[in-house]
């Protein structure tokens, strides 16, 4: 399915010049209505206050700010400009500690570099077709994590006030745990 993104405004924040150019030109060919960028989180965070973004795209390795500490102050801030703003990580660490650093930090999607037109395309869509409901705990705020709606077997455990590492669980394709 094709999306009209002519109303739709992006924030990308790259410090790498030709990859910030070659973002900014795929997001044009998409038929976005309007890109704005910034060399890192620290300026991004600043721009968020002038310009409305719909999502922000954004580069993890950057300084004085990166897009790690950036997410975090979105979605933390007191003064954040738009705590629920879509946030799509874009970066070469694709490492599982790192996908779930950018998960706890509050990120919407993850897309691994080098990125292609359609991979691009495809975390957009994402972000516009599964809109999720945000959570706020004592250590996380941000998009649900939960991705599947994953049947639980067992007895209710958490009446006694407990909590479920649901990370520490191996489920396998029967929804059992392992």
């Amino acid at each position: 399915m094709s999306y009209d993104l002519k109303d739709l405004n992006v924030l990308l924040v790259e410090d790498d010049l030709s990859m910030r150019e070659l973002l900014r030109d795929i997001l044009l060919a998409f038929d976005v209505g309007s890109v704005e960028t910034a060399l890192d989180g620290s300026r991004a965070y600043d721009l968020m206050r002038r310009y409305s973004a719909d999502i922000v795209i954004v580069d993890w390795l950057m300084s004085p700010v990166n897009g790690l500490e950036l997410v975090k102050r979105i979605r933390n801030a007191k003064d954040s400009p738009n705590a629920y703003i879509p946030v799509i990580m874009l970066t070469a660490f694709t490492d599982i500690k790192r996908v779930k650093e950018c998960r706890d930090a509050g990120v919407t999607e993850f897309l691994a570099k080098p990125v292609t037109a359609q991979t691009f395309y495809s975390r957009i869509v994402s972000v516009i077709e599964d809109q999720r409901t945000f959570v706020r705990s004592e250590t996380y705020f941000g998009p649900d994590r939960r991705r599947a709606d994953r049947p639980y077997p067992g007895p209710d455990r958490r009446s006694d006030g407990s909590i479920v590492n649901i990370d520490s669980q191996n489920w396998n394709d029967s929804h059992t745990i392992a």
